[in-house]
């Protein structure tokens, strides 16, 4: 299996790994990004909510030392996110979780949820699966489609 894959990331940031968290020990992605299964926003997470879970250093495990040196020196809110999406475009993560999509349908699976901005948002992305043309499997209802639905 080898070493585990640390993600790039900029200077100060907190090394995090979704694979490690999510898939191997069963996360759910709102343990971390709270809002996202009720609100608009699937908030990033704070220092603080890292050390939740982290509270002791855990050195028997690969990448801990590091992950304890970088927090010591982490702003309070290490991670910052850059929306992709038009100001115009209004989007609601709860709205979509109770409707049954899960965050991997458009954040995608393993070492690509590392990486946001990977998935393609786009106007015909987003009206197909609206008109039931993605996800078929799932079962999903046709959803909005008029022009202030999404847009402001």
């Amino acid at each position: 299996m080898g070493e585990p894959r640390v993600p790039e990331r900029a200077a100060g940031e907190i090394p995090f790994d979704h694979a490690l968290h999510g898939d191997s020990i069963g996360m759910d992605c709102a343990a971390c990004h709270s809002g996202a299964n009720a609100r608009a926003n699937a908030f990033m997470p704070s220092k603080a909510d890292c050390m939740d879970c982290h509270r002791l250093p855990l050195t028997e495990k690969p990448g801990i030392e590091t992950l304890d040196s970088v927090l010591a020196k982490a702003d309070e809110q290490p991670w910052t996110h850059k929306r992709f999406l038009p100001e115009h475009v209004v989007f609601h993560h709860g709205v979509h979780y109770a409707a049954g999509v899960a965050c991997s349908d458009c954040h995608g699976e393993g070492y690509m949820k590392n990486r946001y901005g990977g998935e393609k948002f786009d106007m015909q992305t987003c009206l197909k699966c609206h008109r039931g043309e993605t996800f078929k499997e799932k079962g999903f209802k046709p959803a909005a489609t008029y022009c202030a639905a999404c847009h402001r």
